[in-house]
């Protein structure tokens, strides 16, 4: 007779935090058929956002900021463990598009299409985002060039700084008879006609515009990271301030001469720009165009995975359907990885709809879900603008 011997099997269990590096999809799902999120937080329920105050960038009006201090604006977000900077900065072009054309047909077909292409009356900033994962020297992920693509798009495409407000509005600097220095720009004019020509010869001749960049830096990345990306921008875009811009007298009216190819002679100006490192100008945005974004995600809850009582009957359990819910502001790797329905919304306070993606994947996006998603947007739109003084 063979002898057996007896081998006692006991039930393993994890604690949370073991389970959710395990099995991130099944301690999602515990969480979600009790109610609740693995941060904690109800299914519609927002992460607190702070900004800090501008208190780095050239024109902020805090001591201590250095002379060559070259930030126009800047902003620090936190929202639950993740931190997003932004910081502005800037640059000056010509814009090589003559300001007066001989050709009175060419300028009448360009003006009939820039009145038929309304993006042409606003710009966008050139965002640079990066992901810090304490690596240095690595070329920039997918994921980083299509945030900052996005975030040019989104600028763009909801008008929030018109072209006109980046037009830099020259001044000029002179020199009276007893060496006091006086500088003077457009909208300050007098009655003084000899400045007014002098204005109009450069103006008919010369243009400039401001260009804004943004740099966008992410320290402690746990979910989604336009919304957080896109409410930084704004916040920081609002704190823009751009410096002035003159020209010396003499230099106004410098010319030199060019020797081409043909051996030929041709004179053109030369115009030095100068900053004025202690006067500035708020850049004027609209404030219609000026809304926050808001990420939901949409997942079924697995009846299998439910937390349920032993007495249940088994055939009960087989019947039961997956349950779809809404989950606001997208958190934690173990949401991020599988929730896969993500909708995007991006609105104003006036409740007004300027940006929404929407992305399928393994749940349904039903009407239901996107008009509530919508209407909570709007709400998170408001409560954000009111709190970040973008009322005012």
């Amino acid at each position: 007779m063979t002898d057996f011997e007896t081998v006692d099997v006991s039930q393993v269990s994890f604690p949370p935090e073991i389970l959710a590096k395990i099995s991130p999809e099944l301690s999602l799902q515990r969480h979600l058929s009790l109610g609740l999120r693995p941060s904690l937080r109800a299914f519609e329920e927002f992460r607190d956002v702070t900004i800090s105050e501008d208190k780095i960038s050239h024109f902020s009006g805090f001591e201590g900021v250095s002379e060559s201090n070259d930030i126009l604006g800047f902003n620090v977000l936190k929202s639950g463990k993740t931190i997003v900077t932004t910081t502005i900065t800037g640059g000056i072009v010509e814009n090589m598009v003559p300001i007066e054309s001989d050709d009175i047909g060419e300028q009448e077909l360009l003006e009939l299409t820039k009145a038929r292409d309304e993006l042409n009356q606003y710009v966008a900033v050139f965002p640079n985002v990066t992901i810090e994962k304490g690596r240095k020297n690595i070329p920039p992920t997918q994921e980083e060039i299509t945030l900052s693509q996005r975030l040019h798009d989104n600028v763009l495409h909801s008008g929030i700084i018109p072209k006109k407000s980046l037009k830099v509005k020259c001044g000029l600097r002179s020199i009276d008879s007893e060496g006091n220095i006086n500088i003077v720009y457009p909208d300050e004019l007098d009655d003084n006609d000899i400045v007014k020509d002098t204005f109009k010869q450069i103006s008919d001749k010369r243009s400039w515009s401001y260009v804004l960049y943004a740099k966008i830096v992410v320290f402690g990345r746990t979910g989604p990271l336009l919304p957080l990306c896109w409410n930084s921008l704004i916040c920081a875009l609002k704190s823009t301030r751009l410096p002035r811009v003159f020209l010396d007298e003499r230099a106004a009216r410098l010319k030199m001469t060019v020797r081409t190819r043909g051996k030929s002679l041709t004179v053109k100006e030369a115009h030095d720009l100068i900053c004025d490192p202690n006067n500035s100008l708020p850049l004027e945005m609209h404030s219609y165009g000026v809304g926050f974004a808001s990420n939901f995600g949409i997942i079924d809850i697995d009846p299998e995975a439910q937390i349920g009582d032993e007495d249940d009957d088994d055939q009960e359990m087989v019947t039961k359907q997956p349950i779809s819910v809404l989950l606001a502001d997208i958190d934690t790797e173990a949401e991020e990885e599988n929730v896969r329905s993500v909708i995007t919304v991006i609105s104003d306070s006036e409740g007004n709809l300027k940006n929404l993606n929407l992305v399928g994947g393994g749940s349904k996006l039903t009407l239901d879900m996107i008009k509530k998603s919508i209407k909570s947007s709007k709400s998170r739109s408001k409560d954000l603008s009111s709190k970040f003084g973008m009322n005012k």
